[in-house]
């Protein structure tokens, strides 16, 4: 098996260095296991187009959408 470094690998350790004689082991060891035990917050995602209502559509500039004609599974 060829072991290959990855070209990240040399540029991190001067930036991490660095940051432990600046903030200290234990601040940069902390920091490291926040990040990566705590999940970033997710934007959430924009309403779907063709869910707004007709005032909104004109509003954004979309056209008017097609009459609803409901499914045979969507009848009760």
């Amino acid at each position: 098996m060829i072991a290959q470094m990855t070209p990240q690998a040399p540029a991190l350790r001067p930036a991490l260095h660095r940051l432990i004689a600046r903030h200290g082991a234990a601040a940069v060891t902390f920091a490291l296991f926040r990040a990566l035990l705590i999940r970033r917050r997710k934007r959430p995602r924009p309403p779907d187009a063709y869910r707004l209502s007709p005032h909104m559509r004109r509003d954004i500039g979309l056209p008017p959408a097609g009459p609803h004609v409901p499914k045979y599974y969507e009848l009760r």
